[in-house]
């Protein structure tokens, strides 16, 4: 039976998903929520690594079209994400 390959950054980004929610609870528990998701971060960037290795030691190489788009989507997230953090500090502020 021929292994199943995926691209190279696969399980790394499945780790990540997994890892994020997993950190909001850790980070309510310790009492500083900031801390949680970046808890969960570096734990789904660990499991990522360990399942990438395992399960996709040969990764299927990236297109450049696909390397365009993927960074693309990065450049929106980012966009996104400061947005958000200049609208907080602008409520910040203002209060």
């Amino acid at each position: 039976m021929q292994e199943k390959r995926y691209p190279k950054g696969h399980f790394m980004s499945v780790g990540i998903v997994i890892g994020l929610p997993l950190g909001i609870p850790i980070g309510l528990l310790l009492g500083m929520i900031a801390i949680g998701p970046a808890i969960g971060v570096v734990l789904g960037v660990v499991v990522g690594a360990y399942l990438e290795k395992k399960y996709n030691p040969n990764p299927l190489p990236i297109t450049p079209e696909d390397e365009k788009r993927r960074k693309k989507v990065i450049l929106i997230l980012s966009v996104i994400f400061l947005i958000g953090v200049l609208s907080f500090a602008a409520i910040i502020m203002m209060s």
